[in-house]
């Protein structure tokens, strides 16, 4: 049965001022207000109105900032006008606004039922502009509060967190996460390189107590970045081998820790 755009997204408030919103695919994207923006993390799928409902909980202007750019978390960027993006991922997230691969999406991926009012057609059809790369160490001023930018490669050579230092809070993406960070997609780059992206974080660790991830269970503490810092370096070192996993984005070895874990390719170490 089709569902209206109030039954589509759930909506909380997880920090002062910051909304975490889940479509019905249970994809995660992270609305923060200051005094005079507010940011949006993540667009989702864009099947459902996300412009009405982030409207509805603020008046202010919206910058939309993506933490990689994967299909889950770009195909809604049409909706937006001022966006944002690794220079490292940004040609991926306008792949993604083929008509081609979109109609591809839609019949295989997102195959319905569909929220009330959506079309189709002017999904397929969809197309951004105004994209404009950002890199490590940028600084998102929205008035009386500040988001950093911390580069994060691993699970795609663009895939950046949020740094919101002064409440504590770390937008992970799919970078930490409770579930499986996956690290064996064509997109992805070598389970060292997503190491050395985990040792930097850890190294801030200090700086944020609150991580807020893109899938799974949200918020998280400390605990899943460390679980992952110290078993992706027990896999790097041969003290661990995953378990062999077909998943729907291909082959990969498995390996579960404490809180989290991580599917990564063997041959590219």
């Amino acid at each position: 049965m089709a569902k209206n755009n109030s039954e589509w997204f759930k909506l909380r408030e997880v920090a002062s001022k910051v909304w975490t919103i889940h479509d019905n695919t249970q994809v995660a994207s992270y609305l923060v207000e200051g005094k005079d923006k507010s940011i949006l993390i993540d667009t989702g799928w864009g099947i459902g109105n996300l412009k009405e409902l982030v409207q509805s909980i603020t008046q202010l202007p919206v910058m939309v900032v993506f933490t990689h750019g994967h299909p889950d978390h770009v195909c809604g960027a049409f909706q937006f006008s001022d966006l944002y993006i690794s220079k490292d991922d940004k040609n991926l997230l306008k792949s993604f606004y083929n008509k081609e691969t979109r109609t591809k999406i839609i019949d295989y991926s997102l195959k319905g039922p569909y929220p009330l009012g959506f079309s189709k057609e002017e999904w397929i059809n969809a197309q951004i502009d105004n994209v404009s790369p950002i890199q490590d160490g940028d600084i998102f001023d929205i008035g009386e509060r500040e988001l950093k930018v911390i580069a994060v490669p691993g699970h795609t050579a663009g895939s950046l967190c949020l740094l919101d230092e002064e409440e504590g809070l770390l937008f992970s993406g799919d970078s930490v996460q409770a579930t499986p960070v996956l690290i064996h997609l064509d997109t992805s780059l070598s389970l060292t390189t997503y190491f050395n992206s985990l040792t930097y974080l850890y190294s801030l660790k200090d700086e944020y107590s609150t991580i807020f991830p893109s899938h799974g269970e949200t918020p998280v503490n400390n605990t899943v970045l460390e679980d992952l810092f110290n078993g992706v370096s027990d896999v790097l070192e041969g003290k661990i081998r995953g378990k062999l996993e077909q998943t729907r984005f291909g082959e990969g070895l498995y390996s579960k820790f404490n809180t989290s874990g991580i599917i990564y390719n063997e041959n590219c170490l």
